[in-house]
């Protein structure tokens, strides 16, 4: 698998989580931002996901957003070297 479907891979989980956690706050049920809620439909590579807040999951997304827009524009890694 190549670093552009890692990064899918993990937006679209980081996307699902926001979902559920805003589904989650419009139930106005309780959350523990200490437990590790399991559901099965998580994917299991992604379970830090759980632990992150709304504003933190938001943060991450536009992040790996940007990452796979520059990958996908041709840019490296700022710590590969060039020729």
């Amino acid at each position: 698998m190549n670093d552009a479907e890692l990064l899918r891979r993990e937006l679209r989980g980081a996307r699902e989580e926001l979902v559920r956690k805003r589904a989650r706050q419009s139930d106005d049920l309780p959350t523990s931002e200490s437990q590790l809620p399991l559901m099965p439909e998580r994917d299991a590579a992604f379970l830090r996901l759980a632990l992150m807040s709304v504003d933190d999951l938001e943060t991450h997304i536009d992040r790996l957003e940007r990452d796979l827009a520059d990958l996908e524009d041709g840019i490296d890694r700022p710590d590969t070297e060039r020729e």
